[in-house]
């Protein structure tokens, strides 16, 4: 019997499946091929690299203002963000460079910007694969490959259960990360799900406010790295850009503020990320249906915002516990004994 691990999308929360991962050889469950979409391929290439304590070890240290470092903010490139570090580092550590090397099957997914069709990744370089199924419409630019301009696989395929079947897995197992983001969920939770949304704007105004700290009140220059020396000036540059930060009908603020019934009124930034959330959700429930998992993981996501990368241990720790709460009905579909 060959058991599939299908990760799906969602950004920062995309470090749960570290503690999934993690939950699941505990118990003794070996994983014969591996899928990925998004932040489920970058994950899913360390772990069929053997690399995921590596990766694991990395994340837990990344510091808040290190993610903002790693991102690199920039409107010049086509997003908000280049991300040519977090795929660098992929790259240098926690990667082999080809499908071919890699030592468990895996498979990756992205979406062509221009027909909608899904495209999936099993060979050639494993490092463009996964930078395409990265590529989130607005955050990060899209990536020109085989002729075609592709962005994140969670347009089309959030959780690519298909790919595990594709790739010979007899029994899938599924890891859903938009579970706290269904229609019904977030009808129930407006307020929480505003202030969540409102942590992606908070996140890239306060690393601004650190940068123009460290630039107009003479800070040493040896005290910053070179290249977060250079990432400062390329925002500084774009800072008239940052105005997508703000909220809508910002006059009407305070009005708003002192309404506990309205949620906070969203930024550009917020509303397509908001947008994204809604789209991934509604899309992921719609394949699963059509495409049912044997086993589906769904992890408690809601109080993690987008850009959270540096909670990382707080998201391992719930990737565990969302094995745990369900191991029971696992060892039963996978006829495992007590150990």
């Amino acid at each position: 019997m060959k058991i599939g691990l299908a990760l799906g999308s969602g950004a920062s929360r995309g470090w749960a499946h570290i503690g999934v991962i993690q939950a699941l050889e505990e118990l003794n469950i070996k994983i014969d091929v591996v899928a990925g979409c998004s932040i489920g391929a970058y994950v899913g290439a360390a772990y069929s690299s053997d690399k995921l304590p590596e990766l694991a070890q990395w994340v837990e240290s990344l510091t808040e203002w290190q993610v903002f470092a790693l991102m690199g903010v920039g409107f010049q490139r086509g997003g908000l963000v280049s991300g040519q570090k977090v795929f660098t580092a992929l790259a240098d550590n926690f990667s082999y460079a080809t499908f071919e090397q890699l030592n468990k099957p895996f498979a990756a997914v992205a979406t062509d910007l221009y027909s909608g069709k899904e495209v999936d990744f099993r060979a050639g370089s494993v490092i463009d694969a996964v930078r395409a199924s990265c590529a989130i419409p607005g955050l990060f630019p899209p990536v020109l490959h085989n002729n075609r301009w592709l962005v994140d696989g969670a347009v089309v395929n959030p959780v690519p259960v298909n790919m595990c079947r594709l790739l010979g897995a007899d029994i899938v197992i599924a890891v859903n990360l938009s579970a706290d983001f269904r229609p019904q969920s977030l009808a129930d939770n407006q307020i929480d799900h505003g202030n969540n949304q409102k942590k992606t704007s908070e996140f890239f105004k306060r690393s601004k406010g650190q940068i123009k700290q460290w630039f107009t009140k003479g800070e040493p220059k040896e005290t910053v790295e070179k290249d977060e020396q250079d990432l400062a000036v390329d925002t500084l540059l774009n800072e008239e850009c940052l105005e997508v930060l703000d909220p809508v009908n910002t006059e009407e603020d305070e009005l708003l503020q002192s309404n506990p019934a309205v949620p906070p009124a969203p930024s550009i930034i917020n509303a397509m990320t908001g947008s994204l959330d809604i789209l991934q959700a509604r899309v992921t429930r719609s394949r699963l249906a059509g495409d049912p998992p044997d086993i589906l993981i769904e992890p408690q996501l809601r109080d993690f915002g987008m850009m959270e990368f540096y909670r990382a241990q707080e998201l391992i720790n719930e990737g565990r516990n969302s094995v745990y709460r369900i191991a029971e009905q696992i060892k039963y579909q996978l006829r495992l004994e007590d150990s």
